[in-house]
């Protein structure tokens, strides 16, 4: 505005001072010094629009500049894995997809602490996960690729110390082309974003999300075929066949009865069918589609009585704007069964969650090239693990809703160190407290964890 006003105060002042002198001359005359003022005026008025030019293009090759300084800073800190995820994987768990040829090992770790803010509950340390990740590449087009899951040191049940280690998954990829492609053995199925997505450096939060653990439950994988690919730019799918659940490990709703690979009962079987669309820069829509049969009795054992039907879909969003990162969920899962399946008092029929959250990386506002990042961030949780059950009445205490304010910091692109205050609450009567007669659910608790990836 002030370049406009000061053009156009020297053009009228110009004209003013061309008026006055031209009184005293002939109209031949004033006309043609009028006419040199003009082009005059006309040369000056383009040089300085060329100038404004040459500076946007200056501010735009500074931006470009900064840009790919960060991308040779994070080359120079990563030179081993490339931070892009191979058609949802984490970064890790693509490393193999990115080897040239042969061994690959990648892994992640995570090291947790939770104070609970009620003298009823003990707090707890955990080495939570350590996963080894070892892939080979036999030629471009056939993958083997493997996830060794070590949970809480290795020691399931702290009482009896059972061990608790997992071959997470273990899968061969035939790569045929972008837009089909095969995938058998155990993998991760596309339940939600987070299922495949869930190394500790790609999300928010020392724990992750409730709704991820207990209405989607994280880490899922099973037995079966896959394909998979990218349709269009930006749009995706994947389609698998897999095997059913196990219901007599089912208390309430599906994440005990995940049969993980290990001598399975193979008799029921499910479909599972995952979409991701990109369809503006920065915004990715998903939604995700389980739906199978589920019966009792281990794998080679004798016949049971229980036989179910499960489903559970997931829709999700998420959206980069600047250094600003939202996301959003809703999961809805239901549940039937014959008598001897729904006549188990807690099961669920229904059940429901969702959450959103948002975090702002606050470094690039100080420093645009660093690699470092300091995000705080919030969230917030609904959900409700009996909606609706065959067999008595739905209990409050599983009618649960947390808000998490946290701080996500990275010194390292491969590794964060978090720290966040979760409010827990319930629609129960109880007093907050573990034990008979207290809500362990309403039991707020501070965390702090150290994660990795290489």
């Amino acid at each position: 505005m002030n370049k406009i006003l000061q053009k156009s105060i020297i053009v009228i002042s110009i004209l003013l001072i061309s008026l006055n002198f031209s009184l005293a001359q002939s109209p031949e005359e004033k006309i043609k010094q009028l006419e040199e003022r003009i082009k005059h005026l006309e040369i000056e008025i383009s040089k300085i629009q060329t100038a404004e030019k040459q500076k946007e293009q200056i501010i735009q090759e500074i931006e470009a500049l900064k840009e790919e300084i960060r991308r040779l800073r994070l080359e120079v800190a990563m030179p081993e894995i490339e931070l892009k995820s191979y058609f949802g994987l984490g970064p890790a768990a693509s490393k193999i997809y990115y080897t040239p040829k042969g061994l690959s090992i990648a892994g992640y770790g995570e090291i947790t602490y939770e104070n609970y803010l009620d003298p009823s509950k003990t707090d707890r340390g955990d080495v939570l996960r350590f996963v080894p990740y070892i892939g080979y590449k036999f030629t471009d087009n056939i993958i083997v690729n493997s996830e060794l899951e070590i949970e809480h040191a290795g020691f399931g049940n702290i009482g009896s110390r059972n061990p608790d280690v997992y071959v997470e998954f273990l899968y061969v990829d035939f790569i045929l082309t972008s837009k089909f492609n095969i995938r058998t053995g155990l993998f991760l199925i596309p339940a939600s974003g987070m299922n495949e997505y869930h190394e500790p450096t790609v999300y928010f939060g020392t724990l992750r999300p409730d709704v991820e653990r207990f209405i989607v439950p994280t880490v899922w994988r099973e037995l079966g075929v896959m394909v998979y690919g990218e349709l269009t730019n930006g749009f995706s799918y994947k389609a698998g066949l897999i095997n059913g659940l196990r219901t007599d490990l089912i208390s309430d709703w599906i994440a005990s009865g995940r049969q993980r690979g290990g001598t399975i009962n193979f008799d029921k079987f499910a479909g599972a069918f995952g979409l991701s669309f990109q369809s503006v820069k920065n915004l990715i829509l998903s939604a995700s589609l389980y739906y199978g049969g589920g019966s009792d009795k281990g794998g080679a054992s004798e016949r049971g009585t229980e036989e179910a039907k499960f489903l559970l879909l997931t829709t999700e969003a998420s959206f980069q704007l600047g250094y600003l990162s939202t996301k959003a969920l809703f999961a809805y899962g239901s549940a039937s069964g014959n008598d001897a399946y729904i006549n188990r008092a807690g099961r669920a029929k229904r059940v429901y969650g969702w959450y959103a959250e948002a975090g702002y990386n606050l470094i690039p506002v100080i420093y645009p090239e660093s690699i470092i990042s300091f995000s705080p961030f919030v969230r917030y949780e609904r959900y409700n693990l009996n909606r609706e059950v065959f067999t008595g009445s739905p209990s409050p205490s599983k009618d649960r809703s947390v808000l998490t304010i946290g701080l996500d910091f990275k010194p390292h692109p491969q590794v964060v160190i978090k720290a966040d205050y979760q409010i827990r609450n319930t629609t129960s009567n109880l007093p907050a407290g573990k034990g008979t007669g207290k809500d362990e659910w309403k039991i707020d608790q501070f965390n702090i964890g150290v994660g990795f990836i290489f």
